[in-house]
Formats: structure tokens, sequence, C-alpha cells
């Protein structure tokens, strides 16, 4: 199928779902339409299973949205569709060159529109005669007959008469909405891999090359590699020790503090818990640092190999602490967005830890490191897209002693169900905020509904 086609029926669709609408299910089924176009298109995907699984990541997520529209599912489908894209365009592209690719289409679309003997395919002798024919066949008689009809339309009372009675009045909004249709299908369709980034992209390797292991080179040429290694064990003897301090006195003194100023308790959790997560990144870029090459397999590195996994061993017991702590923090003041997004990064800041782990024990380059972290950024934000966290947020809320009611009725979204019962049984006065909202998402149109609130 030609893509030319491909982009005027995803932007003719594009109008149909988003003209006057909200974003809700509209998005769900303008990207449910564009996998299964290129499903059929390419009927060898059923039997690739990365593609499969790529595939669900899109229809998960689109069921997500469907249900109920937050920045998460919004983000989530648009990013899945578009690895979904690239693994179709060159399956050996990696995520993270993806991503820089994907941040560069869309303002190279200025120039590729342009190229229109590139994407509506001319053939190379017709090339030149592209621009003559549409401006003799097109543009040249549009305006000479657009000044004519102006002319005659002014000078006679009755052809004025005629068109002003018959005169179309075409919405501003569904040229906008066209065009950005527009937009969005042909960088879709004419998704691009700039050459630079896949030269880049050829040289990045998880494993060394025989010729890396061979020619041993040290991190800075004025440091012999003996040194540097000896540099090595001396700074992770000294960190270990530190860390081993930090993590007892952390320890210590949150088991000795109680919950009595709730905002000096809520400022110094998460401060320590901020912190901690700087510390833990910073302690993956020592890894990086140290096991970038040489040291990988160089002879007697086995005490530097030592301290290095103590060290990711210690880091991972300060992220247990820090896990503990935020779980102490929201037992006593309840579950906000910002004290699960806490666990999210405590949890990714761990895997990454492993990952570090992993790669000094296997002699990974830095490269394993970062492509492994950037899949599992991509699948957390399909994981964290499925669920209605406000939900799980007020579930749990609703159970306390303490009940931060404004919290849950002005801060939230997707709740009402779990709020309207609640008060209810309390004999209290639904919030007007909540009956409003629910009026509101009710009304919409078909195609900007939410399923959570139909049939509310």
């Amino acid at each position: 199928m030609k893509k030319q086609f491909l982009i005027l029926i995803s932007t003719v669709l594009f109008a149909i779902l988003f003209y006057n609408q909200e974003l809700g299910l509209n998005l769900s089924i303008f990207a449910l339409f564009l996998l299964v176009i290129q499903l059929v298109m390419q009927p060898k995907l059923m039997r690739d299973k990365r593609a499969l699984l790529l595939a669900g990541c899109i229809v998960v997520t689109c069921i997500s949205n469907a249900w109920l529209l937050s920045f998460s599912t919004f983000i989530a489908v648009m990013i899945s569709s578009f690895v979904f894209r690239y693994y179709l365009i060159d399956p050996q592209l990696k995520l993270v060159s993806q991503a820089f690719n994907f941040l560069l289409n869309w303002p190279a679309f200025v120039v590729h529109v342009f190229l229109v003997d590139t994407w509506l395919e001319f053939k190379e002798d017709d090339s030149k005669k592209t621009f003559v024919t549409i401006f003799a066949y097109i543009i040249l008689p549009v305006i000479i007959l657009s000044v004519f009809f102006g002319l005659y339309v002014s000078s006679s009372e009755m052809l004025s008469n005629w068109y002003n009675r018959y005169e179309f009045n075409i919405d501003g909004l569904i040229l906008l909405v066209l065009l950005f249709g527009f937009f969005i299908s042909f960088v879709f369709w004419y998704l691009k891999v700039f050459d630079f980034l896949k030269l880049i992209d050829r040289t990045l390797k998880t494993n060394f090359s025989k010729s890396d292991i061979e020619s041993i080179k040290p991190t800075f040429d004025f440091i012999p590699l003996q040194f540097e290694v000896r540099s090595g064990i001396i700074t992770l003897i000294s960190l270990n020790a530190m860390l081993l301090f930090f993590v007892i006195v952390f320890n210590i003194e949150n088991a000795q503090q109680s919950i009595q100023q709730l905002s000096d308790y809520s400022n110094r959790t998460h401060n320590q818990i901020y912190l901690i997560i700087v510390s833990v990144f910073l302690a993956m870029l020592v890894v990086l640092l140290f096991f970038k090459g040489a040291l990988n397999f160089i002879k007697g590195n086995k005490w530097l190999l030592l301290f290095t996994k103590i060290w990711i061993v210690l880091n991972i017991v300060l992220l247990i602490s820090a896990f503990y702590q935020n779980s102490v923090y929201i037992n006593a003041l309840g579950l906000t967005y910002k004290r699960l997004g806490v666990y999210l990064f405590l949890i990714l800041c761990g895997i990454g830890l492993i990952f570090s782990f992993l790669k000094i024990q296997n002699k990974k380059t830095n490269f394993y490191l970062i492509d492994k972290m950037s899949w599992t950024l991509f699948y957390s934000l399909i994981f964290c897209s499925i669920f209605n966290w406000s939900s799980i947020i007020t579930t749990y809320n609703l159970q306390k002693d303490t009940i931060d009611l404004q919290y849950l009725v002005y801060e939230l979204n997707g709740n009402e169900k779990d709020l309207i019962p609640y008060f209810k049984k309390h004999n209290m006065e639904v919030p007007e905020d909540v009956l409003t909202r629910l009026n509101y998402y009710e009304n919409l149109p078909f195609l900007s509904k939410q399923l959570y609130y139909n049939n509310f």
C-alpha cells in the first residue's frame, strides 16, 4: 500500500476522530488503526515474538487509555506506537537511537514535506518536471481564476447575491485539525532513521570486541594501568566504609525519630530519599567509570571487582532502607502520586544496580547498562499506564483514620467510584466538584468519552 494513500486516510481519520472532540476513545482508536494497518501490510509480523510483544504494549495502553485518560496513558500510547514503527523500519536500531531519531523527525518535517519528489515517489526522469507541472496545471490557473472570479462577482449584483447565498462557511478549526493530522500522519508513515544516527547506532555494542580486549589502554594516558587499579581499590574501600557508616546512621536516625510535626517529617523524608536516589545514580556512574574498558580484563583486578560488588550490594541495602522509610511515611500520612513516584524511582535504581552487577560480572560494555535501563524505562511506562492509580490511592487512604479529603476530591480524577460510596456510607454530602466532574464526563460525545465514566 502506497505511503501517500496511508497518509491520506490517516489524516482523514484523524480529522473525523478529533474534530470538535477532546482526547479519549479517539486516541485509542487512532493508535489501534495504525497498528492494524501495519500488521495487515506485513503479515509475517504475526510470527515475530518481539513484534507481537511491542504490539501487545500498544493494545494494552490503548485499552487503558480508553478506560481512563491520563498523562501516562497518553505518553504510553504515543511512545509504544512509535517504538513499534521503528522496529518495523529497522529491527536492529537500539531504543536510545530510536529516541533521538524520534525527537529529530518532528522538526525535520518542515524540510521533508517540501521534498515532494521524494515522498510522492516520482521517477527520477520526471522529478525535474514536478514543480513545473504543479505550478502550470494547478497554482497558476487557480490564481488567475481567483482574480477574475473576484472581479466578476464584485461587478455584478446578481452574481454577488448568488455568491453570498451559496458561500461555504469553512470552519477554521477543521483546517487546523487536518493540518495537524497530516503532520502526525506524515511523520509516522515517513519516519526516518537519520544516517549519522544510524552510523552511531551500529557502533553501540553490549559486548567488547576482540580488538578491545587485546588493546588494553588506561582510562587516562598519564596514569598507568596498575596505578588505576590501585586508585580504584582505594576509592572503593573509602566509599564502602563511608556508605556503611551512612546506612547505619540513616537507619538509627529514622528508628529513633517519631512522627510528630507532619510537615517537618514530610520534608525530611523527601529530602533524604531524593538524595539517596541521586547517590545511587552516582554509584552507577562510578561503576561505569572504572569498568568502561581495560579494568574489566586486566590481571590482578579481583580486589577491585570484589570491592565494586560490595559497593553495589551496600547501595542496594541503602535502597531497601529508603523503601522501608517511604513505607513508614505512607503508613503515617497516606498515599499520594509523589510517594508512589518515590517507589518507582527506588525500584528503577535497584534494577540499575542489578544490571551494574551483571555488567561487571559478565564483562559487558557501558552501553549494556544504558540499553538495559532504556528498555526498563519503556516497560515501566507501559506498566504504570495500566493501572488507575487515583483509585488505588483513594482506596488505600479511605481506610486510614486520618483522611485528606481535600486531596482526594480536588487533586485526583478517576476516583469517583471510590469516593461516592464512602460519602453515602458516612451520610456525607457528595462534594459539588465531584458531581460537576461526573456530569461533565458523562455528557462528552462518544469519541471523547472515557469508559470509566460511562453509565456511572
